[in-house]
């Protein structure tokens, strides 16, 4: 159960951080970026091990755990994180 947990919280953690790679990228932070990018590479990292050592052991329930938190961490960052650049586009009506 722990793997999962696991599994859940770094694909979660993983994708909610590329969004906010694109945000740091498109607004030239550097710092941020940087951080943000260790960040990236360590849920990566305990994503991809935890899931291919559950695999070869033979535990498939995994898979679910691993594509649907993607996706969740995915609509969570687009849905809770301010997109600055879709607000003055809706304003100045190019949206």
């Amino acid at each position: 159960m722990l793997h999962y947990l696991l599994v859940s919280l770094f694909q979660f953690s993983f994708n909610v951080l590329k969004v906010l790679e694109i945000k740091y990228t498109y607004q030239n932070k550097l710092k941020p970026l940087l951080l943000n990018s260790l960040l990236i590479n360590g849920a990566s990292l305990g994503s991809v091990f935890i899931s291919i050592d559950s695999l070869l052991d033979g535990d498939y329930l995994v898979i679910p755990f691993y594509v649907g938190f993607a996706i969740l961490g995915k609509w969570f960052a687009m849905t809770h994180f301010e997109n600055v650049r879709y607000k003055i586009g809706k304003l100045l009506k190019i949206y």
